[in-house]
């Protein structure tokens, strides 16, 4: 049994219903129900509440939203020709609220190359540049708490704890903009050469370097935690293809302090959650904790 996302034909008269009130313009032919095979046997699989439909404009996606991620395409998204599916409507029935998106076809990029890299970095700046110190802080408090808890749970543990300490009172000044907030490889589709970002549920405005440092903190050459490759090299050039253009550019030492400060609390957030049963997690970041600190100590 092949592990990963699959289409599943359905005929259900709801999804229909819902598509059209959206579009009711728009001739819907079959629809197609995303499914994930994460395992080997039949029971592991999942239906996801994401739905293709075919249209002769074009394939369309029915997903079914949380309120966040209605406010980031209404509010930021749709806004400019950014590199993200487009946003055609929504339907709020009162209990439920479904949002009808472009279907954007191609791979992810879990197999990364030198020329991804840099058409991904190109793709979110062009995002961080659009809302560079924008003042909404209303995600960015969420935000603040959750690392507030997590520095709770890291704090008295050597270095580590330390470390963090620090990245947490960076966030307070650090640069401001649109986030995509789960910037994984998952949520990044190669279609002919330009590279878009999908899954805005987590996103709002938040520190610029947390995107920048998931897509680079779980990807390796070996796929050690997650089934993404990435190598040293590849990391440099998606990072210094988005510094070269960045319209208000900070200086380059603090942009890379930022982001190992940003790495160092995505391994954090596996420690945390007791999802690190072979210490990868712990062990980067009692390193890059050090590294932080002897940083700090130069400055």
């Amino acid at each position: 049994m092949e592990i990963g996302m699959y289409e599943k034909e359905v005929e259900d008269k709801e999804i229909r219903e819902i598509a059209e009130r959206i579009l009711p313009d728009t001739s819907f032919g079959k629809i197609y129900r995303i499914c994930e095979q994460y395992g080997e046997e039949e029971a592991d699989c999942r239906e996801y509440d994401v739905y293709k439909l075919v249209t002769p404009e074009g394939d369309r996606m029915l997903k079914k939203a949380d309120k966040r991620e209605v406010s980031n395409y209404e509010k930021y998204l749709k806004q400019k020709d950014f590199c993200v599916p487009k946003f055609y409507g929504r339907w709020d029935d009162g209990a439920d609220i479904w949002i009808m998106l472009e279907s954007i076809e191609g791979n992810d990029l879990r197999d990364m190359t030198d020329e991804l890299a840099k058409a991904a970095a190109k793709s979110i700046v062009q995002i961080q540049n659009a809302f560079w110190n924008h003042p909404d802080r209303e995600r960015f408090e969420v935000y603040l708490e959750r690392i507030s808890r997590r520095l709770a749970c890291i704090k008295d543990e050597p270095e580590i704890g330390e470390a963090y300490g620090l990245f947490f009172e960076r966030q307070k000044t650090c640069h401001r903009t649109l986030s995509n907030g789960d910037f994984l490889e998952f949520n990044v589709i190669d279609k002919n050469g330009q590279v878009f970002i999908i899954d805005w549920g987590f996103g709002g405005i938040m520190p610029y370097s947390l995107d920048l440092a998931r897509f680079i903190a779980h990807a390796t050459e070996d796929r050690a935690t997650f089934p993404f490759y990435m190598n040293d090299e590849q990391k440099r050039l998606f990072l210094n293809t988005v510094y070269e253009n960045l319209v208000e550019k900070l200086d380059y030492e603090q942009y890379l302090y930022d982001i190992k400060l940003a790495v160092l609390n995505e391994y954090v957030e596996f420690i945390e959650a007791d999802e690190d049963d072979d210490r990868w997690y712990y062990n980067h970041a009692r390193e890059l904790a050090r590294e932080i600190l002897a940083e700090k100590e130069g400055r």
